[in-house]
């Protein structure tokens, strides 16, 4: 008789017994639905705009399988946020899913693989990201599939099963840089569960199949000597904190701007259960969400300590794996009450403030904690997307549809051509015009290395022709636009119901004779 344990079910002929009963299915749908109805008729933020406009110009260089997704969709349907978010939107409903087979996989009872998986579905992190153009759902997605693969493949040992857990580490790594954390942690579980005289083989087939997948990002990096990597040395840099001590504390707490303070310690409790674990027999399961997650930590931690970059959602990747031993651990029901209380605030009042900013944002403002944003973005992050409060912030979902209609209107009243290219120091402003403009035009960032292959003021074909620029008053202009124009040809402002109208001055840069 074949058992039914969590490690026998691939083996079951009828099918695997973890089936979605009809109100888990309902229960996936409404949750669905209500993202959809959350994010219609929100535009793009500038991080989205970025994504969309690089799916438009798709390279290998980063997030080649989510821009991929991206750029279909809107060939499927052009000029819809909701269905440009719809990837998103779906793979979140899937990861849902696979997290509550993962749990079941590892051996978790229904009752808590449902609390386990209603905790990641309604968390901050959870929701946004699979809401919204973000690289985390897609990552988070595809690690599921090599944690599930991966558990499979350390049991079984078969050839085939190491090849499918070490494509989908693959498809993790063209999700997001991140994603080769993971794939390394999994590699070393592989090596060490395999029998000692299948190890080499069995890690030669799994890397095979991971460097495989991934090798569209591995030859552009080697094309481009890891130019971009490189560049994000800056990214969620907090230069107030410089005391090594103190960067650890902050890497430690900062995942509670994702989850809630509950979910935190679950997670930080089957992390150190696990470690302990160590020191015995450990399973494959116990092994397989340990050591990535070690791995993510580690590399992420040594960023933290040396270059001051601290983001929690880099670290709650990594703690994807800990979700079934978290909640396999004793608890009682009221603390699982008290992860769904403490939570869900957070998500639902983020979620409602970017489709209706106006119901949140006096209660930002108002908050000692609105001007703090600032101290959690690096200096050459402010110069190139300055917003001062958490209230701007979540304004930047709203206005850009009107501004770039705007500044069409603008230039046609002042006879300047609709397709003169526009540059700019802040990059939500020429990608986000870029979606919502009228008139087809070129696009180029400036001093902002991260876009240096995607549009960059230094590689335009002619810097003599005539150059729109446009940034928020009163941050600083470069040098050559003062010394190319004559000062600003209109001021625009970008607002919408329950924001701050945000001011931009519009600056012509006239043709430069070739004589200069």
């Amino acid at each position: 008789m074949i058992s039914n344990t969590a490690y026998n079910w691939v083996k079951n002929i009828k099918g695997s017994p973890y089936r979605v009963n009809a109100i888990g299915a309902l229960a996936l749908i409404l949750y669905t639905l209500s993202k959809c109805w959350l994010v219609y008729g929100v535009e793009l933020g500038k991080d989205e705009a970025v994504y969309w406009y690089w799916s438009q110009h798709l390279d290998a260089s980063y997030a080649l399988l989510p821009f991929s997704l991206i750029a279909l969709a809107d060939a499927l349907a052009p000029d819809s946020e909701l269905f440009l978010r719809m990837p998103s939107i779906l793979l979140g409903t899937l990861a849902v899913y696979w997290l509550y087979q993962l749990c079941r996989d590892f051996g978790l009872a229904a009752e808590r693989a449902r609390w386990a998986t209603a905790a990641f579905a309604l968390s901050h992190w959870g929701w946004h990201t699979s809401s919204y153009l973000h690289p985390d759902v897609f990552l988070a997605t595809c690690w599921l599939l090599a944690l599930r693969t991966g558990l499979r493949a350390c049991t079984t040992h078969e050839t085939r099963d190491l090849a499918y857990a070490g494509a989908a580490c693959g498809l993790a790594v063209l999700c997001k840089y991140s994603g080769a954390f993971l794939g390394i942690g999994l590699a070393l579980c592989v090596l060490y569960t395999s029998p000692i005289d299948r190890r080499v083989s069995a890690l030669g087939m799994f890397s095979a199949a991971a460097l495989l997948v991934a090798s569209p990002l591995i030859y552009a990096q080697l094309q481009t000597e890891f130019y971009l990597p490189q560049t994000l040395s800056t990214l969620s840099r907090i230069e107030a904190l410089t005391n090594p001590f103190t960067r650890l504390i902050f890497f430690a707490i900062n995942p509670l701007l994702f989850i809630s303070p509950v979910l935190l310690y679950l997670l930080y409790r089957a992390l150190l259960y696990a470690l302990g674990q160590l020191r015995h027999a450990p399973s494959n399961a116990a092994l397989i969400a340990l050591i990535p997650a070690l791995c993510t930590i580690g590399a992420f931690l040594f960023f933290a300590l040396f270059r001051g970059q601290i983001k929690g959602n880099w670290i709650l990747i990594g703690l994807l794996g800990l979700w079934p031993l978290a909640f396999a651990l004793p608890a009682r029901s009221a603390l699982y009450a008290a992860l769904i209380l403490s939570g869900l605030p957070q998500t639902v009042l983020i979620g409602l403030g970017l489709k209706h900013p106006a119901a949140m944002r006096s209660w930002i403002e108002q908050s000692t904690l609105d001007e703090s944003y600032t101290s959690l973005v690096s200096s050459p992050d402010r110069t190139r997307e300055p917003s001062y409060s958490w209230g701007e912030r979540l304004c930047e979902y709203s206005g850009w549809s009107a501004f770039s209609r705007d500044v069409d209107d603008l230039l046609a009243e002042r006879g300047i051509d609709a397709q003169t290219p526009l540059a700019s120091t802040q990059y939500s402003i020429p990608f986000s015009m870029a979606y919502y403009g009228r008139h087809p035009r070129a696009y180029y960032t400036i001093d902002d290395p991260r876009f240096r292959d995607l549009t960059d003021i230094q590689r335009a074909p002619d810097q003599n022709a005539a150059l729109l620029f446009a940034a928020r008053r009163a941050t600083p202009i470069p040098p050559f636009v003062r010394e190319r124009s004559h000062g600003p040809v209109g001021t625009i402002e970008r607002g919408a119901p329950g924001c701050v109208a945000v001011p931009y001055d519009i600056y012509l840069l006239e043709e430069k004779s070739r004589s200069d």
